[in-house]
């Protein structure tokens, strides 16, 4: 399949380390460290995590025409897509340059306020985006990159008690999930987020309020642009 928009949004905030660059001098001047008997910089280690946040309509489980189709479907719920890279660069090989090896987690982490509903969307948009993720990387840069298995992770999430407010919970989800939080060294991830969209939902309002209040916040921030921008 056809990746190339995705990967050029993707290289373009993405930014792994560079083994002959990052963490060592270039070639040349490594080949003089070793000429005079300097030893090579320690193994360095670098650490990368992001988060992206995937709104996901029912029609992504549907055939490949409809997924690329905008529009249509009945159902919106959240995906949350979590990368964690792990870089480690060590001694120089026989031409100089840097050895590194890369190791690559994916989490999925799917937020549906209709239980059920979207999981073979979230499934099948998962699956483009880890092929995606595979071949972004370029493999020149490291002598081993390895890719743990990836899964899509249902969680216990708010339901709506109507046909019509997923769009809203959605929102509503992104935002709680999106709030700055230490949950990088959480063991368990699935039950700190829930936890937190559980605290979220009950401090907005619940079923009774949570809708209407952000709703009116949306059309508040509406007005608020339109008027600047007369």
């Amino acid at each position: 399949e056809d990746y190339d928009d995705e990967l050029s949004n993707l290289n373009a905030s993405w930014k792994l380390p560079r083994p002959p660059t990052s963490a060592h001098h270039t070639c040349v001047k490594e080949k003089k460290l070793i000429s005079q008997k300097i030893p090579p910089p320690p193994t360095t280690t670098h650490h990368q995590r992001k988060r992206i946040f995937l709104p996901i309509s029912d029609q992504f489980a549907a055939s490949r025409s409809t997924f690329a189709r905008p529009g249509g479907g009945y159902h919106w719920s959240l995906l949350l897509w979590e990368i964690n890279t792990r870089c480690e660069i060590g001694d120089l090989d026989d031409s100089g340059l840097s050895k590194a090896s890369l190791s690559v987690d994916v989490t999925y982490h799917h937020f549906d306020s209709s239980r059920g509903v979207n999981a073979s969307a979230a499934d099948a948009v998962a699956t483009k985006l880890h092929q995606v993720l595979c071949v972004s990387i370029s493999k020149e840069d490291y002598a081993v990159i390895s890719y743990g298995a990836f899964k899509v992770v249902e969680c216990k999430t708010p339901q709506q008690r109507n046909g019509y407010d997923c769009g809203v919970f959605t929102l509503g989800f992104a935002e709680a999930l999106s709030s700055p939080s230490e949950d990088g060294g959480i063991t368990n991830a699935k039950e700190y987020r829930e936890a937190v969209l559980q605290d979220w939902f009950e401090e907005n309002g619940e079923h009774a309020k949570f809708a209407l209040r952000l709703r009116e916040r949306i059309c508040g921030d509406i007005r608020e642009l339109a008027a600047r921008n007369k």
